[in-house]
């Protein structure tokens, strides 16, 4: 209190000393200390502004100070940062796979579509299927990405299937997301989603079909999650769309409106070089600028008009986007263009992220995107006349922008459109006020503007397709008045610079100052001065009044604060100790600066933002705590945690009361009220889930769980501490030597921003913070940092003016200039603050040691030094050379440095050391690989001296992490009486080096540390001569031990001599363990050695062995674990054997499918309860299993089920992939991929599901008949395990006997070489135990070192190795066209298999079914390499990926990985049993080795160790034979429970297919696809096995499918008679096999057709291939006429069948369609009547029959096209296999043999063109008939009389004359 009180003094006598020279007061001033009369004018602003404050002080005041106290303790100085340089944005590789699977219910008729895939400027598409509106491809696509994260997730996949024609293709439907999108899934993919098809032209239509795909994004070493493919017939569509999780699957569309109101504080320049010419002529009279705005949003782009010369300029434009809602795209991209007569280039661009600004949850807590209106500030490359910028990539959003380029005012609104585009109220409402606008100011603009083109095309559009299309539109809007009402504030920003050091040699000695600036206030380039007096000069020179209103500039006048924002210049001085860096000297004075700026005040969002991420800073900081505290004690950090959460739930409260009262009179837009609802919603939440963990009511949480939910509160509140709409702008500092821009740092506004409440003050208001600057723009590798600044920022409203200067350490006096800066009478502020009590210190660095440095020599090692830099002084330590963990064990001593200020406060706040390593090279410059920032621990002359505690400091070197640095600062006060009266120092060595004292040093204990040598693996060459006479070298903390050399490396790699030890001295506390390293040398000639590679284990824990105590307690009683029937071990979920009763003497193998009987869990229980009556104790865990393998099931028919046994019993020989597709089910069942429905009762209705019901009452009858209705329904397979990954990830690397460790070569520096492949020069196979020394420095155990146990002997061994391949999936493509040819090359030491002529053409799926036997010899040839290669006719084959597999781990490894065990024990058949040696004799095997006593077989039993196992041992082959007994079931049973037996510990590994990913050196860390497969390995010392497994791919079995087309009813009539308006049809079907166009085949037409009628008999024929177990169809063709081979792809058999109208003159009318999946269709109506729409579109599963099944079906199916019925046909089915076919032959159409009947046809059938007279007489007698016969008896009487009247004359005149 003491030192406030005094300063309040001084500030006070300061003040009345000024008042008496009878100025105006200072603003500073104390409220409280002055009352003069003449102060209260000025403050009566003040009063005004601080009404509303008022309110919130005094809700703030003590109530809510107490909870907030523990968020922002008082401190001078800002929290220590070690990590210098922050994330730099780093480009990595990315792969996008997609995979085209199918497409449904596309819309149109008689379609060929295809799909077209576009990322950015890349286009793929897939194959055209013909004529069918579900089309299937299954095809697999890959992009390659380089770049940042940032950019790839603004990249937008579009996906369109297409309308393949001739002549230009049509869009059926197109489909937009961003890879953001699909990063942000879980695994980073979709999987097997569909994605809905939409028309961009017009969103009014809907649906246009679904697209059913995969997209996986994955960067560097990221693994894809493998998931099996399902597929079902029947699966909807609508639950299973694509978008994310928690979108609603009915997505409407809606508008996005983005308004651009207008800009300012744009860059006056313009950066064309014209431009700059002109400039140089006429002189600077015009901005330079012509801006518009360009906004980008889901691929689409809007841009308003110009605004020429104009750096301030008026647009009133909205931009408006239409896209579904919500949207699969998340950034909106907004930057202004400066359009140039040359080329536009970029002035700032802005991302908004509309998760920021919208609320996904459902209900009136959710609310749409809203923005605004609201500047946005854009940051750029440094605004300077250059004619060419340097720095353009930073205005267009590429790394941080280092310069305001100014703001932008903006609003985004979103309005969904009910039921297509209707114009709705607000879109109406808009064109209302907007018409008398339009036509004077668009088209004026317009018409001088580069979018005149655009405007006349769109013009070209009808208004009303313009909005039903997803088109950009751009149109002008009137503004409401109320929001240009905005109120400006004044803001103060007030720096003081207490040290600047460590400036770059290389900036030269020209005088140096500094700028601060904030927007474009304070920036020196543009000539805004800081604000000289009252009236802000504007860059122009016109003096600015429109921005002020009058009150508050009467007031800037009053203020007079002489506003400077730059520093002095001085001349840098070079530092003490080493000359690496030069410095300012600010001793005892400290520059000050003051900026004057005019913002909108909506700091209320920053305060709001500030008390959040306090809040999460809070809980991130215990959270550290606990991790620390869990070291030390449990109790104590769960207490610790408990008290972070209650203060963490205090603090919502408290945040939630304070939002509640929010302050009236700020402008609120709609986004600030829904962001505070947001925050109360998420509190409540989140506090209410902090108070379920703190009382525990549900359940017990571990302190880990805690932590994790904690963890999850801190994401979820970073999430909202980001606030979109920003208020002030950035503050820069800027370091210029002689007025050259060199460095800068970037200060958010919100961590320096004050408020009177301290929660909502930012973190670093007002405290001295450390900045490093930075180079703008790319920085280079290595040390970048230009300068280190400490300096005092303080940013707030004028209103709070008085407390600028009351965190500033004391003890300073204020200097003035003597001049004021203008001419109005103004009280100067401080120019800078003079400290006039200078303080002498010593500073002790004891450098100890490091560990995990970055490697900087191409030997894989470093010459590592350290620089420690402390204010004006800098020392390095001495060299240690090529080593990782250097141990300097130096200390550097600091002489006579000097500090001002208070002592207490150095005490609590000392300055910052930097540390940085450096690699040190004998030419040229030390390398830079590291550094980090300490504090040191300060020590006054009078208080006690305390020796400080060593500790680690994270070292970074740019993004990388460089190790840790032990050591430990202290800064000790000279004492003036006595100066020598410090600490004694050790004595130095020869080379005057200090050491660290002896009681700073760590504690050191007496270790013995135990290596096993095994051997050495996989050297590459070094210096080009390969490695043939390896040493290791162990060495730990300065002793070692060094293995036996190896004789030949080529003939036996491992050592001769298995173990050594050594003793060494190290630290008590274990965290302080020095590192120990791994050296590998190569002896060559001459006695010359060769460093090979290193590797260096930086935590020993895991190597610490616990001495042992006595023999362990046995217990005497047993464990009795009953293996009941069907119950199988307990961990692998395996079905174990059900035990063959008398009543299942027929099935002698293929018992038990995939999960039916349940599994025991392994129970904690199982050891402790003495077993009860075995009855009870496997049932109760069996119920409880039971019902939840149930619901893992899906319900279907008994009835189908038995058909589908009969199916594949018949066709199906039971084979290897039978085991192999029934455990891809099972997997995909325990996986839950399967809808679930049934319910857990329904045992019999669950397929695939043996269902044995363990009742409690013994009914044995019953238990009989329930196994016995399954028996019939399933088929039981023996089933393997299918791991997703590799084996070594499942049994954690096979490391159990000895530990691999990779040996590093090369640099590490870089981050392309930071983790390649390329440093890896080989493996050291070894072990190590430490153990404190024993007393009597004897070793344990008889002589023999500890770490031997259990080790083989390491001579070498003959193996017979074999290796099975199953298929691969998803390989990367190696041929242009998107394919790869596929084949195996095997490699084991010096044997190579090329499976070369076995390659599957055109395949990214191989199914390979190859299976390769290798002799070996271990150790020599103990790397198995399976590579994939592509064949290729011309050139070299490309290799696609490959992976490496240890043999040797496995095979000596106590898992025993030599051969999987199988499920069930069988003698012969598909499951027969593999290994060389039974389960009985593996299983007494292990027994002895473990020292287990066992195994006691008797009969129904067999005894290991304490436990019993029961099961059943005795057999009935046939039912007249004799029982057989045979212990090799049950034994396996144990084998499979072997981690349960006290004293063996490991799992067994059981019989499976492991994953394996295949990598490409060129593409380090991408997966390139995965091969399924697994390797058996027999010593040859041991009887050989029988034959391999046969796992060849089935071959597809030939098919002929005849259809028959009887009849056809009702089909539309689409023709009209030009004589009689009757209408007909020409009516043909068309029928193929989709995937088999080519063999396309059309019946006879029937014309003329009048109801619809037609008959054909007509005989289809096609012959297909067919794989019954997939399901799936064969088809082999060529691609396209170049193609050399025939592609084989599988392919779902659907049968469409066609009716079409025959045209002669024009082409022929498509009528409807058919589409028959031949697995599952409908079944057929019995007539044509009761045929209709219902038998297709809503068949269930029940009625759907498979013509497998069938073989032969006849009725009646409906045509259909869009939706509607069209027609009817008869048809009949009748499957044959392909011999049968040979055998019974039939004629296409109505030919030989078996020869159909001609059909019976109305006479109308014929063709005009044909028979014209039929025609004739059909048309035109028939109809007129009667009309024709009136017709001619007319016509005769006609003739009659005209002949008769023409006669007539001459008849008379002849009877006048004659007669």
């Amino acid at each position: 209190m003491l030192i406030s009180a005094n300063r309040k003094g001084l500030f006070a006598g300061m003040k009345l000393k000024k008042k008496k020279k009878g100025e105006k007061g200072l603003t500073i001033a104390n409220k409280d200390a002055l009352g003069d009369q003449d102060e209260s004018a000025n403050l009566h602003h003040d009063t005004l502004g601080r009404q509303e404050e008022g309110e919130e002080d005094l809700m703030n005041s003590d109530a809510l100070s107490n909870i907030f106290g523990s968020l922002s303790p008082k401190r001078k100085r800002a929290k220590l940062v070690s990590r210098i340089q922050e994330e730099e944005m780093k480009s990595q590789n990315y792969q996008i796979a997609i995979t085209i699977i199918e497409a449904r219910q596309l819309v149109g008729e008689n379609i060929d579509p295809v799909v077209i895939i576009e990322i950015g400027d890349e286009k793929k598409q897939t194959t055209v299927k013909e004529g069918t509106n579900t089309p299937f491809y299954n095809e697999y696509f890959v992009f390659d990405f380089i770049g940042p994260q940032v950019f790839l997730f603004d990249k937008i996949i579009n996906i369109s299937v297409m309308h393949n024609k001739l002549i230009g293709s049509v869009l059926i439907g197109s489909f937009k997301v961003d890879l953001g999108t699909v990063y942000h899934q879980p695994g980073h993919q979709f999987c097997d989603k569909w994605a809905l098809l939409t028309d961009p032209a017009d969103i009014r239509t809907g649906a246009k079909g679904y697209l059913k795909c995969d997209i996986s994004v994955t960067g560097k070493g990221e693994a894809i999650q493998a998931t099996q493919k399902m597929t079902d017939a029947e699966e909807q569509i609508e639950k299973n769309l694509l978008i994310p999780k928690g979108f609603p699957s009915e997505r409407p569309w809606a508008r996005f409106y983005v308004r651009i109101y207008k800009a300012e504080g744009l860059p006056k320049m313009n950066s064309s070089i014209m431009a700059n010419v002109t400039k140089a002529f006429i002189g600077d009279s015009k901005d330079l600028v012509d801006p518009y705005v360009v906004v980008m949003f889901a691929g689409q782009m809007g841009r308003t008009t110009v605004q020429k010369n104009c750096a301030d300029p008026i647009w009133h434009e909205q931009i408006i986007f239409k896209e579904m809602f919500p949207p699969l795209c998340r950034r909106v991209k907004i930057q202004v263009w400066d359009e140039g007569s040359m080329n536009d280039v970029a002035l700032g661009t802005h991302f908004i992220d509309l998760k920021k600004i919208s609320n996904e949850q459902d209900g009136d807590k959710g609310f749409l995107p809203t923005f605004g209106p609201a500047w946005i500030n854009l940051y750029g490359s440094p605004r300077n006349h250059s004619l060419m910028d340097d720095h353009q990539e930073l205005n267009e959003g590429f790394r941080e922008g280092v310069s305001f380029r100014g703001r932008l005012f903006i609003e985004i609104a979103v309005e969904i459109l009910s039921g297509g585009a209707r114009e709705s109220k607000f879109s109406n409402f808009i064109k209302d006020i907007k018409l008398p606008s339009k036509d004077k100011d668009f088209k004026a603009s317009r018409g001088k503007d580069k979018s005149e083109k655009a405007g006349e095309d769109r013009k070209s559009v009808s208004p009303s397709d313009k909005m039903n299309s997803t088109e950009v539109e751009v149109e002008p809007f009137d503004v409401p008045s109320e929001i240009y009402e905005e109120k400006l504030e004044e803001f103060l920003l007030f720096g003081t610079f207490f040290e600047a050091t460590m400036i770059d040699r290389k900036v030269g000695d020209k005088p140096i100052t500094f700028e601060v600036s904030i927007g474009n206030f304070g920036n020196i380039t543009d000539g805004v001065s800081a604000g000289a007096g009252g009236k802000k000069k504007t860059r122009d020179g016109e003096v600015e009044e429109s921005l002020l209103h009058e009150g508050v500039d009467e007031i800037s006048h009053d203020l007079g604060i002489p506003l400077i924002s730059t520093t002095p210049p001085e001349r840098p001085l070079i530092t003490s100790g080493n000359r690496n860096y030069q410095y300012l000297p600010y001793d005892e004075r400290k520059p000050c600066i003051c900026v004057r700026s005019y913002w909108g005040n909506q700091t209320f969002r920053l305060y709001y933002s500030n008390t959040l991420e306090k809040m999460a800073d809070h809980l991130e900081e215990s959270l550290d705590q606990v991790r620390n505290l869990i070291k030390v004690s449990e109790i104590a950090s769960e207490e610790k945690m408990r008290a972070t959460l209650n203060d963490f739930i205090h603090q919502s409260r408290a945040f939630i009361t304070i939002a509640e009262k929010k302050p009236r009179g700020l402008n609120y837009t709609a986004l600030d009220k829904k962001r505070l609802m947001l925050f109360k919603q998420e509190l409540e939440a989140m506090s209410g889930d902090a108070k379920g963990i703190v009382q525990q009511q549900k359940k017990k949480m571990s302190l880990d769980e805690m932590m994790r939910e904690t963890q999850s509160f801190i994401d979820k509140i970073r999430f909202l501490v980001e606030e979109p709409q920003n208020t002030v702008p950035d503050v820069f500092i800027w370091m210029l030597s002689s007025n050259k821009r060199v460095a800068y740092a970037r200060v958010p506004a919100k961590n320096i921003l004050y408020s009177p409440a301290n929660e909502q003050r930012g973190k670093d208001c007002g405290k001295i913070k450390t900045h490093f600057l930075k180079l703008p723009g790319k920085r280079p590798l290595g040390w970048s940092v230009q300068a280190k600044v400490d300096i005092y920022l303080w940013l707030g409203s004028a209103s709070f003016a008085h407390s600028i200067m009351e965190n500033l350490p004391v003890g300073y006096e204020t200097e003035t200039p003597s001049s004021t800066s203008s001419g109005h009478s103004v009280v100067p502020s401080p120019a800078c603050l003079l400290y006039k009590t200078p303080h002498l210190f010593q500073l002790r660095a004891h450098m100890y040691q490091a560990r995990g440095l970055i490697a900087a020599d191409s030997t894989g090692l470093s010459d590592p030094f350290a620089k420690v830099t402390f204010t004006s002084h800098c020392q390095t330590t001495k060299i240690i050379p090529q080593t990782l963990s250097p141990t300097w064990n130096q200390m550097l001593l600091f002489n006579s440095i000097v500090l001002h200020g208070d002592r207490e406060e150095i005490t609590q706040f000392p300055p910052e050391i930097v540390i940085e390593l450096y690699d040190d090279d004998a030419v040229g410059k030390a390398e830079y690989i590291g550094s980090t920032v300490a504090a040191p621990v300060v020590r006054l002359a009078d208080q006690i001296y305390e020796p400080p505690k060593l500790s680690y400091h994270p070292v970074y070197c740019g993004n990388l992490s460089g190790g840790d640095l032990l050591a430990a600062f202290e800064l000790l006060e000279i004492p003036e009486s006595d100066p020598d009266r410090l600490p004694p120092l050790d004595p130095p060595d020869a080379g005057q080096i200090y050491p660290v004292p002896v009681n700073i040093r760590p504690i050191l204990s007496k270790y013995r540390v135990e290596v096993l040598f095994w051997g050495v693996r996989e050297l590459k060459r070094v210096q080009l001569l390969s490695v043939d006479r390896p040493q290791v070298f162990i060495e730990c903390a300065g002793k070692g031990v060094k293995s036996s050399v190896i004789q030949s490396y080529k003939k036996n790699p491992n050592f001769s001599g298995l173990a050594d030890w050594f003793e060494v001295e190290l630290p008590e506390n274990e965290l302080l363990h020095p590192p120990l390293s791994i050296c590998v040398v190569d002896w060559r000639a001459f006695g010359r050695s060769t460093l090979v590679g290193t590797h260096t284990i930086n935590c020993l824990k895991q190597f610490l062995c616990k001495t042992q105590l006595g023999p362990q307690a046995t217990p005497n009683r047993l464990d009795i674990v009953e293996i009941e029937k069907g119950k199988s071990s307990p961990e692998s979920s395996q079905p174990a054997e059900l035990s063959q009763e008398p009543f299942l003497a027929d099935h002698v193998y293929a018992e038990v499918e995939q999960g039916k009987y349940t599994v025991v869990e392994p129970d904690p229980h199982l050891a402790t309860l003495p077993a009860p009556e075995p009855g009870h104790f496997a049932s109760e865990p069996q119920k409880d299993r039971k019902q939840k393998d149930t619901k893992k099931s899906i319900r279907r028919s008994t009835k189908r089920r038995k058909r589908t046994i009969a199916e594949e019993s018949a066709e199906n020989v039971i084979d290897w992939w039978s085991k192999y597709y029934a455990s891809v089910l099972k997997m995909q069942k325990a996986k839950g991929i399967f809808s679930i429905e049934g319910k857990p009762e329904d045992y019999n209705q669950t397929p695939d599901h043996v269902a044995l019901i363990i009742e409690e009452e013994p009914d044995k009858k019953k238990k009989d008949r329930v196994l016995k209705r399954k028996q019939k329904d399933t088929p039981n397979l023996a089933t393997l395990q299918i791991y997703e990954g590799d084996l070594e990830s499942e049994f954690n690397n096979f490391e159990d006997w000895v530990k691999t460790f990779q040996l590093l070569r090369g640099k590490s520096n870089d981050e392309v070489h930071a983790d390649s492949e390329d440093r890896i020069i080989g493996k050291f196979k070894g072990s190590f135990c430490i153990y404190p020394s024993p007393e009597n420095g004897s070793l344990l155990d008889g002589g023999q070192p500890r770490i031997l146990q259990g080790i083989p002997p390491n001579h070498s061994v003959k193996v017979l190795i074999r290796v099975y391949i199953v298929a691969a999936f998803n390989l990367s493509p190696a041929d242009p066209d998107g394919k790869s040819d596929p084949y195996i090359v095997l490699r084991l030491g010096n044997t190579e298999i090329k499976d070369r002529e076995n390659y599957i053409p055109k395949q990214l799926n191989p199914i390979f079914g190859r299976s390769f036997e290798i002799q070996a010899t271990f150790p020599k040839d103990s790397l198995l390499t399976v590579l994939i290669y592509d064949h290729d006719f011309v050139g070299t084959d490309d290799l696609i990926g490959e992976t490496k597999i240890d043999l040797e781990n496995r095979f000596y490894s106590r898992h025993r990985a030599t051969c999987g065990l199988q499920s069930q024990y069988e003698i012969e058949g598909y499951n027969a049993w593999r290994d060389a040696t039974k389960p009985s004799e593996i299983l007494t095997k292990l027994c002895k080795d473990y020292r287990i006593s066992g195994p006691f077989m008797r009969p129904g039993e067999i005894q290991v160790g304490t436990k019993v196992f029961k099961g059943q041992t005795v057999f009935i082959e046939d039912e007249n034979e004799e029982p057989v007994e045979s212990y090799e079931h049950l034994s396996l049973k144990v084998l499979r429970a072997w981690e349960e037996i006290p004293g063996a510990g490991y799992k067994l590994v059981p019989e499976h297919i492991e994953t394996r990913p295949l990598y490409h050196k060129d593409k380090p860390g991408m997966e390139q696809g995965r091969v399924q497969m697994w390797v058996d390995m027999f010593p040859k010392d041991m009887p050989l096995p029988g034959p391999p497994v046969d796992i060849s791919p089935r071959k597809p079995k030939g098919y002929e499918l005849r259809v028959i087309i009887w009849n056809t009813e009702d089909v539309i009539l689409e023709d009209e008679n030009i004589f009689t308006g009757q209408k007909s049809s020409d009516i043909y079907v068309k029928g193929w096999i989709k995937g088999l166009e080519e063999d396309k085949q059309e019946t006879d037409v029937h014309y003329n057709s009048l109801t619809g009628e037609g008959n054909f008999n007509w005989r289809f024929v096609f012959p297909f291939h067919y794989l019954p177990a997939e399901k799936q169809m064969v088809v082999s063709k060529r691609e396209n006429i170049f193609s050399l081979e025939k592609t084989e792809r599988k392919i779902p058999a659907d049968l469409v069948l066609q009716v079409w109208d025959f045209e002669r003159l024009s082409s022929d009318d498509f009528l409807g369609t058919l589409e028959l999946n031949l697995n599952g269709f409908p079944r057929a109506a019995k007539t044509a009547k009761s045929c209709d729409l219902g038998t297709v579109v809503a068949a269930c599963e029940e009625n759907k029959i498979s013509i497998f099944q069938q073989k032969r079906v006849r009725g009646w199916w409906p045509f259909i096209k869009a939706g509607e019925l069209t027609g009817k046909v008869e048809a009949e089915f009748h499957l044959v296999t392909a011999e049968e076919a040979e055998k019974n032959p039939v004629g296409k159409a109505r030919k030989e043999p078996e020869p159909l009947e001609k059909p019976n046809r109305p006479d109308t059938s014929f063709s005009w063109f044909v028979n014209p007279f039929k025609c004739l007489y059909h048309l035109i007698w028939r109809n007129y008939k009667k009309y024709i016969i009136i017709g001619i008896i007319l016509l005769i009487l006609i003739v009659f009389l005209v002949l008769f009247i023409y006669t007539l004359p001459g008849a008379i005149s002849n009877k006048l004359v004659v007669g």
